[in-house]
Parts: structure tokens; sequence; C-alpha cells
């Protein structure tokens, strides 16, 4: 059945066209499902929102503390046009997610949703899962892949396990290496991995003295994803890459989320 789109954009007193469309109203339907399935990420507990709409993906490029919220027009007309078409999304949704993660010293479920669809619809090839394992490319996306071996990827899980190291050491810190060195470790990982690894020592030797179970569990975590770098550490990472990092960081740091969740709730 032959269906019709029109997006419209106020100009002053008038109104002008930002797009028009026909398609059959079933691929419409297919090119906003493809949409949504890129978007599926693990979320946090506390997260009960079924799916992102655009208006919730365009949130996450803005600054929370600027008087004016609204994400850019152009930006918005752009995001739907590639979600009504199933097309590649903007790069500059891409450079403001990860402009707002830098800023933010941190990743949200919507900005980790927003690297996967892009990375996932741009043809991303380096992003490597295993070849024994039964899922799709979009599928090993979804939650924490203990397979891939890709550099960004395993060094952004192993930002997270040794953010877990200082917690556990450290629980009254109102600061981690999260808010010193996430931004750095992701663009420039070969200057800042080195401090980390002298801080995870100091770390490693309170936890194992004070919570020697929890200390050898994440040793045993960090070792196995130190083992998988098989490569020197780059002196910087390209957009694509960083995104990966991100990934991998959100990926591992909501697994740890998850077993502490468990763990309350059989308390």
């Amino acid at each position: 059945m032959p269906f019709y789109i029109l997006g419209l954009s106020p100009n002053a007193a008038r109104l002008s066209v930002r797009f028009f469309y026909r398609n059959c109203f079933g691929d419409f339907l297919q090119h906003i499902e493809n949409h949504y399935r890129r978007l599926e990420i693990v979320k946090p507990s506390h997260d009960e929102r079924e799916r992102l709409s655009p208006y919730s993906l365009l949130y996450e490029t803005v600054n929370k503390n600027a008087k004016d919220k609204a994400a850019s027009p152009l930006l918005a007309g752009a995001l739907m046009q590639a979600i009504l078409n199933d097309t590649s999304y903007p790069n500059a949704l891409l450079q403001n997610v990860l402009l707002r993660i830098r800023a933010e010293c941190g990743i949200t479920r919507g900005q980790a949703a927003i690297l996967k669809a892009t990375l996932i619809k741009s043809g991303y090839k380096d992003f490597r899962i295993k070849p024994d394992q039964q899922m799709n490319k979009e599928e090993s996306w979804v939650r924490l892949n203990e397979q891939s071996d890709y550099l960004p990827y395993v060094l952004g899980r192993l930002f997270s396990v040794l953010e877990g190291i200082q917690q556990a050491a450290n629980p009254n810190l109102n600061t981690t290496i999260k808010d010193r060195y996430l931004t750095s470790a992701c663009a420039t990982p070969a200057s800042v991995f080195p401090t980390l690894f002298r801080l995870e020592q100091s770390h490693m030797k309170v936890l194992l003295r004070d919570k020697r179970g929890l200390g050898v569990t994440l040793e045993k975590q960090l070792i196995e994803l130190i083992d998988k770098i098989q490569e020197t550490l780059p002196t910087h990472f390209n957009l694509n890459e960083q995104s990966a990092f991100m990934l991998g960081y959100y990926h591992q740091t909501q697994k740890r989320y998850e077993k502490k969740d468990r763990i309350n709730e059989e308390e």
C-alpha cells in the first residue's frame, strides 16, 4: 500500500518542507523496526524504557546543564530521514554523542545504543566476534561479548575492570579513574594505560589485604583481558575505535552492576 510522509519545519510565519517520502507502508515499518533493533542494548536496572524514541536519542547529544536543551533541528531532520529510509545515521550524531561522553566522563544507555547502531549501520568490520559464536553481528553487540579480541573493545572492558578494582579498594572515593582518565584513555591509550596499571598495583595490594576473595576474582578478570592484548597500545584511536572502546566500557560496567544488583536481591 502506498504511503506518504511529509516533514515540515517552522520558518518565521511560514512552513518549510524538510522531506517528502513515498514508499510502501510495509517498507516504512520495516525500516523503523530495523532502527529499533540496532538500538537494542543491555540497560541499567533503573531504566524501564522499552525503546528509545528519536527524541531520547537527540537528547543524548545536548548539554544537560545548558539553559536551552533543544537538539539541533538539522540533526533532528537528518536522523528522521535516516530512520525512515534505513540509511546511515548522520555523522553529527556520532560526533555529538562522543563529545557529550567526553564532557560528562560517563556513558548512558542511550549514548551506548547510538554508538552501537551507528557502527552497525556504517558496516564497521573491525568489531570481531569468534566464528564459533552462533549469533549475528547485531546480537553480539547487545551485551558483553567476552569472545571479542578487538583491541579498542578489550581496552574499554579493561578500563571498567580497573575502575572496579579502585572502587572496591577505596569505596568512599568521590572521584574515580573514570573522572580523570576515561576520555584520554579512549582517545590516546598508549599515554594513559601505563599510569592506570601503576595505580592498579597499589589498589590491588589494598584489596588483596582487606578483601582477598574479591581481589582474586578481579585480578583474574584483569589477567584474562591483558592476555587478549597481542599488539602494542596505539597512540591514537579514530572515532570508530573510540566508539568500540566506549561500548566495551559500557558492557563491562553493566556486567558489574548486574552482579551488584543480584547480590543485593539475595540479601
